[in-house]
């Protein structure tokens, strides 16, 4: 076999392993203790995927790559003036190397071939999910922030769970809109999604399935035969919605009647009477709170350390740490990225896949805390697939996505 093909499949399994290992890790741990020793198996991984893929920077730095590289050269910088806790250091900064360097591998060397076994690991996961939610939701009796299904019940894991039903459902969308899935692969992964979520009461899940939903709607709706596909799948998604709806009200009646009440929401969402950083007022917060109005520490944050886990969300740990600089380092290679997928959706759905988990990830660093957490493998291994280049006409000639 030549080298070159040898050492794309080596990096591609690893890839893959690693995806394997973050979608189980937690649900064995949950039984297995013992096996916390392994945790730092995907780490070590990476610097075999660093050393395997060290001669493709002979080629330069790309735009790209620089963006992720310059939030995580800044994210370092920020040790500097931050508490020096080394625990937290190194727990924080493990995340944001993590992100950078499965990024740049995947968008180096994912393949077509790879892609389809990540997203079939992915739905075969989803299939383990929903029981082992459900099992934990009816059968243990366990309160729905532990229901985590396949991500285990010995943490607060609904943000990595909200998170990958999020993504398969927006994969689900774009193959299906785009006749790389049949109907029954679609419902199957936007159905289970809406159950598992219903189980683990993640009532934001739906709100942003819709939005995306939008935006998938905004690229493909240009043709009759395309409306009648659309028309079909939003009948469908009602439906779901409809079930995940009665699932929630016969499991959680209460929450769900916050929920569809403004004022209790919002009042929900700032984490009650009592104050806090809640969804609605992180920045707020901690700008008042926090940096006390100083200009200074709003721009640079308060750096890497143990600051960052005295907030929920992303964008609270972000802003923290990092003030408004880092939050504009990362938010803009976010949108270099997606204005860069927009100019190819509307020819290739890996194209539009990657445009709207971006979308995705703006949104849910205000929902939850998942971008830079196990989820960062799955994440970041996606923003990657664009370098493919499927197109959506080459799909439809070849059929479905094997």
């Amino acid at each position: 076999m030549n080298f070159k093909i040898y050492k794309t499949d080596l990096i591609n399994k690893i890839m893959i392993f690693q995806l394997a290992w973050i979608l189980f890790y937690g649900l064995a741990y949950s039984y297995y203790p013992s096996i916390a020793v392994f945790t730092y198996i995907p780490d070590i991984l990476n610097i075999i995927l660093i050393i395997c893929s060290f001669e493709r920077t002979k080629y330069g730095i790309k735009i790209r790559y620089l963006g992720i590289a310059m939030f995580v050269g800044y994210a370092f910088l920020s040790i500097l003036w931050g508490d020096m806790n080394m625990y937290f250091i190194v727990a924080s900064f493990r995340r944001y190397v993590t992100a950078m360097i499965v990024y740049f591998v995947s968008t180096e060397y994912i393949t077509e071939k790879y892609l389809n076994k990540g997203i079939n690991l992915f739905l075969f996961a989803l299939g383990i999910d929903v029981f082992a939610t459900g099992y934990q939701n009816l059968v243990l009796k366990l309160h729905p922030d532990f229901c985590n299904g396949i991500f285990g019940t010995y943490g607060y894991n609904n943000a990595m769970q909200g998170m990958f039903c999020s993504i398969i459902s927006a994969i689900a969308m774009v193959y299906y809109i785009d006749k790389k899935w049949s109907k029954f692969k679609m419902i199957y992964a936007l159905g289970t999604s809406c159950v598992i979520c219903a189980f683990s009461e993640i009532k934001a899940f739906y709100i942003l399935i819709i939005t995306l939903f939008v935006i998938v709607l905004l690229f493909r709706c240009n043709n009759s035969k395309l409306r009648k596909k659309i028309s079909s799948f939003i009948v469908i998604g009602v439906l779901l919605l409809y079930i995940a709806y009665k699932i929630l009200e016969r499991v959680f009646p209460e929450n769900l009647a916050t929920f569809f009440d403004l004022s209790h929401y919002m009042l929900y969402e700032k984490y009650g009477a009592h104050g806090g950083a809640g969804r609605l007022n992180n920045i707020q917060y901690i700008y008042n709170d926090v940096f006390k109005k100083n200009i200074f520490e709003t721009l640079i944050g308060q750096g890497l350390g143990s600051v960052e886990n005295e907030f929920v969300y992303t964008i609270g740990k972000l802003f923290v740490s990092f003030g408004v600089i880092g939050v504009m380092l990362l938010l803009g290679w976010v949108l270099y990225l997606f204005f860069k997928c927009m100019k190819k959706a509307k020819e290739s759905s890996e194209n539009l896949i990657e445009a709207v988990i971006l979308v995705m990830i703006v949104i849910s660093s205000f929902l939850w805390n998942s971008l830079f957490t196990q989820m960062t493998y799955i994440i970041f291994w996606l923003l990657g697939i664009n370098n493919i280049n499927l197109s959506v006409m080459q799909a439809k000639g070849n059929g479905e996505l094997k």
